[in-house]
């Protein structure tokens, strides 16, 4: 998992879908309008799967940045099998994580203890309280740690 520029990693697990299909264009905005921003003003490199440029099999790619980033993002929304795949790896590994869901979509019990940030890409103000729960909530990892 290269790093470049010095910068911590933060990983995002999302439903990506195929090119030009509604699920990738809602994962594109959540990305860009959500969660890019705040995260970017902390100090880390957002990436996600489907924006890793190095040479290589997918798969090992997306673990190795799974265990090794310091920060992992997770949207449940849709419930898609892949990134309950990848969440599964992220909680084994006892790493930091911050989960999120569209608003409406119900919260799968074995992963509603942990926080999760809701939020309507249609609201602004959603959009925008969930931009600073992120923070909050990364602030708060990176302060446990110290």
């Amino acid at each position: 998992m290269p790093k470049k520029e010095n910068k911590k990693i933060c990983f995002v697990i999302s439903p990506i879908g195929e090119e030009g299909s509604a699920t990738r264009t809602r994962s594109d905005h959540i990305l860009k309008h959500i969660i890019t921003e705040p995260i970017t003003q902390l100090g880390y490199e957002v990436i996600r799967a489907d924006k890793i440029s190095e040479p290589g099999i997918i798969t090992t790619q997306i673990i190795e940045y799974i265990v090794d980033a310091e920060l992992v993002i997770a949207d449940l929304t849709d419930h898609n099998p892949n990134v309950f795949y990848e969440l599964a790896i992220r909680h084994a590994m006892r790493k930091p994580l911050v989960q999120m869901i569209r608003k409406g979509d119900v919260i799968p019990f074995d992963v509603a203890a942990t926080r999760v940030i809701q939020f309507d890409l249609q609201n602004l103000d959603s959009v925008a309280a969930a931009k600073e729960k992120i923070a909050s909530q990364v602030k708060s990892i990176e302060n446990r740690k110290q």
